[in-house]
């Protein structure tokens, strides 16, 4: 997972890495204990790991209120400040943010899939099926994966193919008159479809992992924070509300709560949203060189850690050394692809836009 980066680029918001670092890593001890005893038949211990760490599905939507949130801070701020989006700017830092690693990795991923398949039929049976592999090549994987019809180490990239579906969307809707019914909209319109399908209907299934609206959550945070910033510190930093906070993330952490439930992913999404207002406010905050330098690598990790899982598996460790395996391959995976693939696409100045590729912003409501 990633969040922008961009040729306007936002002010440094320190602890914000942290909570980067801390999505990714759940997302990793999450697949660890869901996968390898699955695949491999191996005990990989799990013990106090699982009770420090997010779901896979709760740090997934983590990162989406994350890039909800600090990607249309940067949105509004160039709103205000030349009175209109550079839409076409903005998509291609998008592409040039994602679409160079995720490539990459898929194709490194695909590789070594069809060079072990033979010998691991439980990991790839379905990982080329017809639905499959060509629904991840254009960003649609959670289609597939809604479908069951998704496994293997491409399972994984599901998310971003959800949260391209919210950067095809923000400029148009950062760019409203009317910001909070913009992004209210693409709630509303989630959970209307969820309301008047069957549930076990293709249509409400593909939707339930369409979770669009927890980045919309993210927006509608950061134009209160852009717009109403002191009410809102006053409603969600002061002394009661962080302990409430902790209160609730403890509960969140270590209750084993289902995973893609409508509910239970309101509820992490307001907590997190909750959680980086306060960040943002100076509270709850990390910051070291460590955790700068992880912060950097977030996306290689998400984007490698399933073929790392797999190296690991596939050797035959087992116990606690599995996690340390896993995370420490993936790390080195994402620091060597942030520095050859990411870094050189991201320097690249981006050329200027004619005015008639910009769109025109409606300043009222920010």
């Amino acid at each position: 997972m990633n969040l922008p980066s961009t040729s306007q680029a936002p002010e440094y918001i320190p602890g914000l890495h942290a909570l980067r670092v801390y999505a990714a890593l759940s997302v990793i001890i999450g697949h660890v204990h869901l996968f390898i005893p699955g695949w491999f038949l191996i005990d990989v211990n799990t013990g106090l790991l699982r009770s420090l760490t997010l779901t896979g599905a709760g740090a997934v939507t983590l990162f989406y209120v994350l890039s909800g949130f600090l990607l249309t801070s940067i949105l509004l701020r160039e709103k205000r400040k030349r009175a209109q989006i550079d839409v076409m700017g903005f998509y291609v830092r998008r592409m040039r943010r994602i679409i160079p690693l995720y490539y990459f990795v898929l194709a490194i991923t695909a590789a070594v899939s069809i060079a072990t398949a033979p010998n691991y039929g439980i990991v790839f049976a379905r990982q080329f099926n017809a639905v499959q592999f060509p629904a991840t090549m254009l960003f649609a994987a959670y289609i597939p994966l809604a479908l069951n019809s998704i496994s293997g180490m491409v399972s994984h990239y599901w998310s971003l193919g959800v949260e391209i579906v919210f950067y095809a969307l923000a400029p148009w809707l950062a760019a409203s008159r009317r910001v909070p019914l913009a992004f209210g909209s693409v709630i509303a319109a989630r959970l209307l479809i969820l309301a008047l399908t069957p549930f076990e209907s293709p249509v409400h299934q593909i939707v339930l992992y369409l979770k669009v609206d927890s980045l919309a959550i993210g927006a509608l945070f950061a134009w209160l924070w852009y717009t109403r910033r002191s009410a809102l510190e006053r409603t969600l930093t002061t002394l009661p509300a962080r302990i409430g906070l902790v209160l609730a993330l403890a509960v969140i952490i270590v209750v084993e709560m289902p995973e893609h439930n409508v509910l239970i992913d309101y509820a992490v999404t307001f907590a997190a949203a909750w959680l980086i207002v306060n960040v943002y406010a100076g509270h709850f905050v990390i910051e070291n060189r460590v955790v700068r330098w992880l912060g950097d690598l977030t996306y290689g990790m998400y984007l490698w850690h399933m073929l790392a899982l797999f190296i690991v598996g596939a050797s035959g460790m087992a116990g606690v050394r599995v996690y340390a395996a896993v995370i420490g391959i993936t790390v080195l995976l994402a620091f060597i692809s942030y520095q050859f693939v990411e870094r050189p696409f991201l320097s690249r100045r981006p050329r200027p836009i004619p005015p008639e590729k910009t769109l025109p912003a409606g300043i009222e409501g920010a």
